[in-house]
């Protein structure tokens, strides 16, 4: 019997394992990223796709919207969740483009339409947040850049931020939904769930199975998630940062937000709001991450400025 439950744990934590490494892949085709060409008002914008190739080596597939203007102006990287891809950047893209702040959207690496086999939840994808700024500090329209990652996308954001080859990149961040550790994720959704059945000593499984599914993961994906050490990496960030969070998150608790938040090491302002982990954001939230990012990206003059470095 016992060997019996031992192969049951097994099999559930395969699945589990699947979940955190290799959830669903958003499919979607390339006409859904909207017109290459287009109006906003009066307005002239386009949509350039193209691939970089991260440190890694994997293609990743990339979409940069862009204000036809003839002066160089701000752009702000979009870094979509677990199981997002570019796409997820529509909702943004528009109200940045009206205030002259181009957006580049990315599939991260095993998502969308980009190459790549497993999510790791931050540990890998901040090689392809790597590639897309060592693309835009060359890009010659690109004046000042901003980081707005929701989830993995806002961890991702975090540990690039924190790394000094970059934070003088990083002229702000919006961060939404990010959470301090996958462990504490994990711990947190199994007492809410495994907790209520009745005369079950939860508390004292809970982190076995957890070190069981780290396990499972690092063989089946070949990282460890408990190397994601983001509460270090918040405190070694300085660029301001908006963080947000859904009040009603059942996936990702807003304490994670409130503890990241606590620690990070530079100006910061934090917005909880109706909606849960995966809800289409307030529009009072989306104006505010538009008013902090051009508050943070714009020269003396108001303008997109004269280039990343003085």
């Amino acid at each position: 019997r016992g060997c019996r439950l031992r192969k049951g744990s097994g099999r559930m934590a395969d699945v589990f394992a699947g979940l955190i490494c290799r959830p669903p892949r958003k499919e979607y085709k390339i006409e859904e990223l909207g017109p290459a060409h287009f109006s906003l008002g009066d307005k002239e914008c386009c949509r350039k796709d193209f691939e970089l190739i991260n440190p890694l080596g994997v293609k990743i597939q990339c979409s940069h919207y862009i204000p036809l203007t003839s002066v160089p102006v701000p752009c702000v990287v979009y870094l979509h969740g677990n199981s997002g891809s570019r796409v997820d950047a529509d909702d943004l893209v528009d109200s940045f483009l009206l205030e002259d702040i181009s957006m580049l959207s990315l599939d991260f690496s095993g998502c969308g339409m980009s190459d790549g086999e497993y999510v790791t939840l931050g540990i890998r994808e901040r090689h392809d947040l790597e590639a897309a700024l060592d693309y835009l500090k060359a890009h010659e329209k690109v004046s000042k850049i901003a980081l707005y990652g929701r989830s993995m996308g806002a961890a991702t954001a975090l540990l690039v931020a924190a790394d000094k080859k970059y934070a003088g990149l990083i002229s702000c961040m919006v961060l939404d939904s990010v959470y301090s550790s996958i462990r504490r994720v994990l711990h947190e959704l199994a007492g809410k769930y495994v907790g209520k059945v009745p005369l079950i000593p939860w508390e004292g499984m809970i982190a076995p199975a957890v070190d069981l599914l780290r396990g499972v993961v690092r063989s089946k994906a070949g990282f460890d998630f408990d190397d994601l050490k983001l509460m270090d990496a918040s405190r070694q960030c300085k660029a301001p940062a908006l963080f947000g969070h859904a009040g009603g998150d059942e996936l990702v608790f807003p304490s994670h937000t409130r503890d990241v938040h606590a620690e990070y090491g530079g100006p910061t302002m934090l917005d909880v709001f109706d909606g849960d982990h995966n809800s289409v954001r307030p529009a009072a939230f989306a104006r505010r991450a538009v008013e902090h990012v051009k508050l943070h990206t714009r020269s003396a003059r108001g303008q997109g400025g004269g280039g990343l470095f003085p």
